[in-house]
């Protein structure tokens, strides 16, 4: 069985079909209610469903005796395309009979298409588009001309590289699904729209490669897509909550990113995305534990140096996890482990400490963390250097007024560096949460409640799954193959095959052979 059965209480919504992924909103109507003939009667129920609503634009045009209604949301569309591209072109028409067939084949300038119901042409109305009504039809156009409000693509501020490319997604679902559109240039990319949310109909994309993402994984994706029945999603956080198979654990199962590099390169592996409408970020399943030890600047250099900087990144996360709780363990119980000369050092700087060595810690740690908090919710220009300076005059001032020791500001500043080397910064967090857990335990019982909570942590880990898959894949289960591009980058002429645990319809990735040194013979040396 590919997929386990997630561990969630979840109430059965087979019986009400209503509710799932929000296909009826009742401030809409109902779904197959159609819309009414004459302009009267539209402009009637248009007024009585949108009012107190004063963004929205009603404007009636008089063509050749045929009355046409033009209605949209005023800051949602492109003004100078409703002139140019609508409005002339109806005030314009030839004296003839107007029907609904003419006004689509006059339109020609903008994307036009027809709904029938009230529901189509409230969600049209709320994406941004100009609806027309023309008397005596039972349909509307609508008119494509949205240009909802954002910013231009920029770089990637969460995962910034030196090398390689530096776009980064933005809030805008078209821009960023035509940012992986330009480095994917196949129909098997494909992107799947639905809405979801009651209320905020938020436009959402699954993204796949059909021949290499196995079917059945995008079958668990529209699944639970369809039971979320919810007010708004407007986050890919929310949606991440949603969807997750383990909802209370504290390691992400999930993968959020905000460069399109990342995303082409797990759609290319046979995992699949999520992308919201208004979030700037894609969210990637399946994931495994080493996902978010790997950064995007590993693949822009030598395999080489991949290797040296890769160990250094495991080393960083586990010396972030541990450092401050072996340090107490070690004052608090383990002293005989310590060589002597270190021992008596650490003692003379413990000598006149009113606090024990646990309390010291998390007085520490706590205060790192309150600083570099204020440091990320501080202006950019001022909050790096708040962050920075604070954290050297708070551990100056503590040492110099006998309340914490030297080496304790030693430890908790080398964990707060350790774990900036990290590249996920939602992995970075659940680790933060994690070392007061251990600082914690190591207070109570020593290096045996470390390695019993850690043994415990690494049981935690082996039993996780995300979208089926085992997280802690390739390890726990082994697999060679996916080692490659692990804990060391292999050669892109080595890895030939995409990872096994996806189990991909197409595992074979690269058919490159390894290249050689020339021939002397071949490029004409050696003969005379």
């Amino acid at each position: 069985m590919l997929f386990k059965k997630r561990g969630t209480k979840t109430k059965d919504l087979g019986n009400h079909p209503e509710r799932i992924a929000g296909l009826v909103d009742t401030s809409y109507g109902r779904p197959d209610e159609p819309l009414p003939s004459r302009v009267e009667g539209l402009r009637a129920w248009i007024e009585a469903e949108w009012q107190h609503c004063d963004d929205l634009l009603l404007r009636e045009v008089d063509v050749h005796g045929t009355r046409v209604l033009l209605l949209w949301i005023r800051g949602m569309v492109d003004q100078a395309r409703v002139e140019e591209g609508v409005l002339n072109p109806v005030s314009t028409l030839p004296k003839r009979r107007t029907d609904i067939g003419h006004l689509e084949s006059v339109l020609h300038t903008v994307h036009v298409r027809r709904v029938k119901t009230r529901q189509e042409l409230n969600a049209a109305v709320s994406d941004g588009q100009v609806v027309l009504c023309i008397d005596g039809s039972k349909e509307a156009l609508i008119l494509d001309v949205s240009q909802p409000p954002g910013r231009t693509i920029e770089k990637a501020e969460i995962e910034p590289t030196i090398l390689g490319p530096q776009e980064g997604f933005v809030e805008n679902l078209e821009l960023n699904i035509a940012l992986l559109r330009k480095r994917i240039r196949s129909p098997r990319f494909k992107v799947e729209s639905m809405r979801i949310g009651v209320y905020s109909k938020t436009n959402l994309c699954i993204l796949y490669i059909e021949g290499i993402t196995k079917p059945a994984l995008v079958e668990e994706a529209h699944q639970r897509l369809r039971k979320i029945s919810i007010d708004a999603v407007n986050d890919i956080n929310k949606l991440r909550e949603l969807i997750s198979d383990a909802p209370y654990t504290l390691f992400p199962t999930s993968e959020e990113t905000e460069r399109p590099d990342r995303v082409v390169a797990g759609l290319l592996q046979g995992r699949i995305g999520f992308m919201l409408d208004g979030a700037p970020t894609c969210l990637k399943v399946p994931t495994q534990f080493i996902h978010f030890l790997t950064a995007a600047e590993d693949y822009y250099m030598h395999f080489t140096l991949t290797l040296f900087i890769r160990v250094l990144r495991h080393v960083a996360y586990w010396a972030s996890l541990l450092l401050p709780s072996l340090y107490v363990a070690l004052l608090s119980f383990n002293q005989d482990l310590m060589p002597t000369p270190l021992l008596v050092t650490v003692a003379s700087q413990h000598r006149g400490i009113p606090f024990p060595t646990i309390l010291e810690a998390l007085l520490m740690m706590g205060a790192f963390e309150v600083l570099r908090e204020a440091g990320t919710r501080l202006p950019r220009a001022v909050g790096q250097s708040v962050s920075i300076v604070g954290t050297l005059i708070v551990g100056d001032a503590a040492v110099r007024a006998g309340l914490v020791s030297p080496g304790m500001v030693i430890v908790v500043a080398g964990t707060g560096v350790a774990s900036f080397a990290l590249p996920a910064y939602g992995f970075v967090n659940s680790s933060r949460i994690i070392q007061f857990l251990f600082v914690g335990i190591a207070g109570l019982a020593g290096l045996v409640g470390i390695v019993v909570f850690g043994l415990i942590i690494v049981t935690h880990l082996v039993s996780l799954r995300s979208f089926g898959v085992p997280y802690m894949a390739p390890i726990a289960p082994f697999s060679w193959q996916d080692i490659k591009d692990s804990f060391f980058r292999a050669p892109w002429f080595a890895n030939t095959k995409r990872p096994g645990q996806y189990e991909t319809l197409d595992s074979v990735s690269n058919r490159t052979p390894a290249p050689r040194p020339p021939n002397k013979s071949h490029l004409g040396e050696g003969k005379r």
